[in-house]
């Protein structure tokens, strides 16, 4: 499908945004069954494109493979996206004028996805770390709006846990950093934040989608919800094994149990642990604590906030690099410094 520079910068971008495993990849998924939203599972392809093309005076069509070859540096696009055979051809259509904002939009709207598309007319980008460049996301679309999924830090942590070799109260204290982090922008950026409730998609799916909806104008999700689930057929032979690894929460439904499973899950000390970091933070967002602890003295939060805040500075450092200097330096890093996401990496490839 061909989209004109002025159907391009006509359509919103959202970002969802929140600490990992707080539903967001659910919220995605949804979003991205309906025929008019492009939703994209997370990749930091942005920060990288906007190192490149930020200062572009003019797009010639003779740019087109190598802006590809920029995009592949984010890995989770070389080994998990796939394109639509057009992509290529029309981003040589572009006019001279296109920006990197108009070039960006082009890669949400030629992403191949599980489900039927129509002409896009929204755009969501699902990216927890995001919640950590909110500012910078702002800079580059500063007309995008920001929804941040949050979930009870207790359930989030036994979620994360599989994931994380952290202990229960650092995997906690995560969970209220990131949530800071977006209540800080947010104060400054009312209009164009909005929080929704893990909790309330599961148990509330109507006022959660109405809500929804009211702020982000897309309309139906109701509907395409009940739609997404009798596709399974469909979506265990459409694409390639990774695409179907990718999106395997597309077609499960709705799971009660995930609220408040942390009481079976966890033991009552985690839970003391986990309680001592997040509270009395988590009040603010309607938790409530079930055991009688104290928050984390003064030393220690202040030890892990400069924890958290210097592995920021480093991505956010990262991000800053001139792009050749950005290549060089992450090269190096996963080679010799990054060794969880050096392994990481490595399965992506050889799956």
């Amino acid at each position: 499908m061909k989209y004109s520079l002025q159907d391009l910068r006509s359509i919103p971008i959202f970002f969802v945004v929140g600490k990992g495993r707080s539903g967001t990849t659910l919220l995605s998924n949804i979003l991205d069954s309906h025929p008019n939203v492009a939703s994209a599972t997370e990749s930091r392809f942005i920060l990288i494109l906007w190192l490149k093309y930020r200062n572009m005076k003019r797009w010639k069509p003779e740019m087109a493979e190598a802006f590809y070859e920029v995009l592949l540096q984010d890995y989770r696009i070389k080994y998990l996206w796939e394109f639509e055979d057009d992509f290529i051809p029309q981003l040589k259509l572009l006019p001279a004028e296109t920006t990197v904002q108009d070039l960006i939009k082009m890669v949400y709207l030629f992403k191949k996805s599980l489900f039927a598309k129509e002409k896009i007319h929204y755009i969501i980008d699902k990216n927890p770390r995001y919640t950590l460049f909110l500012d910078r996301m702002h800079l580059i679309f500063n007309d995008a709006k920001f929804i941040r999924i949050i979930r009870d830090p207790r359930d989030n942590v036994v979620s994360s846990i599989k994931y994380s070799k952290k202990k229960v109260g650092a995997i906690g204290y995560k969970w209220y950093m990131y949530n800071k982090a977006f209540d800080d922008f947010a104060a400054k950026y009312p209009s164009l934040c909005h929080t929704k409730a893990f909790e309330q998609l599961i148990l509330d799916k109507e006022t959660y989608f109405s809500e929804f909806e009211e702020f982000t104008e897309i309309n139906g999700l109701a509907q395409i919800e009940s739609n997404r689930l009798n596709i399974k057929d469909e979506f265990e032979g459409k694409f390639t094994e990774k695409l179907r690894v990718q999106h395997q929460g597309s077609v499960k439904p709705l799971d009660a149990k995930k609220v408040g499973h942390f009481k079976s899950k966890l033991t009552e000390q985690q839970i003391k642990a986990i309680e001592a970091h997040v509270f009395p933070y988590a009040e603010k967002h309607g938790y409530e604590k079930t055991t009688a602890v104290e928050p984390i003295g003064t030393s220690k939060k202040n030890k892990l906030d400069l924890k958290h805040r210097y592995r920021f500075m480093k991505h956010a450092l990262l991000y800053r690099l001139p792009y050749p200097l950005f290549i060089a330096v992450r090269k190096f890093m996963l080679e010799n410094v990054s060794k969880a996401k050096k392994e990481k990496l490595d399965h992506l490839i050889n799956e």
